[in-house]
């Protein structure tokens, strides 16, 4: 990250809605203010210019016989602009000319039309506009980009991508960014085929994207596969492996980052089937879950607490012994509040809940049994209820569930897999203003193995 000078200062967990509230009593009261100084002056007289010829017999050197026309001076009204959110415009061409076809006001750019068109708009040969202010916090920040065909990106008034001609883009650009108010602007046209376009960033030093290196052994080491860049570590690979390999069996991907820590204690989620290690600062501080023969999963947390607000290097090794494969590893903030978890004996949440407890994560391989003596093995149902505190930017929420799952954030469903099966599904991009949320996850078991996760 080249532009990146310094790091950010520790974040303040204000009430998110101060700052907006104040100003907005701050431009009640100059409304107020202009409105009452406009009355003022027109009792008072001088709000009316008195016009004709200037006539010597007059008191004020005016002839009291002519007309008078009062102005009226008007007190000063601002427009109130609508923040963190999208005002789209759609253009029925591919140069953004002329009146748009429609406009919108939208909370995401994350579209997929395929072969299609937004409505009202031909297949080919169309564009569109969406500009908005955002919130930022002080911080590093990875502006991520996929688009068919061209694209055009600005912050404020700086131009960060021109790919304006067609083609197939996926980029990331990287920005420090103060704290406040900031203008982004994008521009896309379609030209023919297929048309997609997304846009989202988030705060890259306290969720980094991970290094990976894929070997094609179990030791970490020697044949390298390949290396790759990977957003989170959440895969599920089943008796499948990495693409490339000429044997789905003994491989293994060591993973690296250094994130931002804020100060306070951090759970370090771990699930491996077969082995894994795990380090900081160098350090192996967790291991276990392989064996010479095939292993099986297994569910570990490392409790990490830091003194003041710093990069940690996090390093975790997975090896696959044959069968199943499985990594995941999730980071979480111990200062959050634990969710309120309600259990029940059937799986459409129906009734009082058999048992109401609080959990830590939504981190849960149960296998082949449920939570709860209280509850069957089978056929029942889980609701986890609970505020967050996010860092402002936009978050692709991620759920991997054995069997039905759905996903509520500040009331809007965002995910909506009602069904039997196993599967990783992830909501559209969603922008978070800096404060706390209210998130609902519900999930129910049918048959057979019982697991769910929940990370962003």
């Amino acid at each position: 990250m080249s532009e990146v000078g310094r790091l950010p200062s520790p974040p303040q967990r204000a009430h998110p809605g101060r700052s907006v509230i104040g100003g907005a009593v701050l431009l009640t009261l100059l409304v107020a203010g202009w409105w009452l100084l406009g009355l003022g002056e027109l009792a008072s007289g001088r709000a009316i210019a008195l016009t004709g010829q200037a006539s010597a017999g007059g008191p004020d050197g005016l002839v009291a016989s002519e007309p008078l026309t009062p102005t009226v001076y008007l007190p000063f009204v601002a427009r109130l602009v609508e923040r963190n959110v999208w005002q789209a415009e759609y253009y029925a061409n591919a140069d953004l000319s002329g009146e748009p076809a429609q406009t919108a006001r939208e909370v995401r750019v994350d579209y997929n039309w395929w072969e299609g068109a937004p409505p009202g708009l031909p297949p080919d040969h169309f564009s569109a506009r969406w500009s908005g202010t955002w919130h930022f916090e002080t911080g590093e920040y990875t502006f991520f980009v996929h688009a068919d065909d061209g694209i055009r990106l600005w912050l404020d008034d700086s131009l960060l991508l021109d790919d304006w001609s067609p083609g197939i883009y996926d980029r990331t650009i990287e920005r420090l960014v103060e704290e406040g108010w900031h203008d982004l602007k994008v521009e896309y046209f379609e030209q023919t085929g297929e048309a997609a376009i997304r846009l989202f960033w988030y705060r890259t030093d306290l969720y980094p994207q991970w290094e990976g290196t894929y070997y094609r052994q179990p030791w970490v080491e020697g044949d390298v596969l390949r290396k790759q860049t990977d957003r989170v570590i959440q895969f599920d690979w089943g008796n499948g492996c990495p693409a490339g390999l000429y044997s789905c069996d003994y491989f293994s991907v060591a993973w690296r980052a250094s994130p931002l820590f804020v100060t306070g204690t951090h759970r370090i989620h771990i699930y491996a089937d077969d082995g894994y290690q795990l380090y900081v600062d160098g350090t192996k501080l967790k291991e276990g879950g392989y064996s010479e023969s095939e292993g099986r999963g297994e569910d570990a947390h490392l409790d990490l607490t830091v003194s003041s607000l710093g990069r940690h290097d996090i390093t975790y090794n997975f090896q696959d012994r044959g069968g199943l494969a499985e990594a995941r590893l999730w980071i979480q903030d111990l200062e959050q509040p634990e969710w309120t978890v309600e259990y029940f004996s059937n799986p459409n949440l129906d009734g009082v809940a058999v048992v109401t407890r609080t959990d830590v994560a939504i981190f849960h391989d149960w296998k082949w049994g449920s939570p709860s003596r209280k509850l069957p093995d089978n056929h029942f149902s889980v609701r986890w209820t609970g505020q967050r505190y996010f860092h402002s930017g936009c978050y692709r929420f991620g759920l991997f569930a054995d069997d039905g799952v759905r996903l509520w954030v500040d009331g809007e469903l965002l995910v909506d897999e009602w069904h039997d099966g196993r599967g990783t599904y992830f909501a559209p991009v969603t922008y978070l203003s800096a404060g706390e949320h209210t998130a609902i996850v519900e999930y129910y078991e049918d048959t057979g193995e019982a697991e769910i996760r929940f990370w962003w």
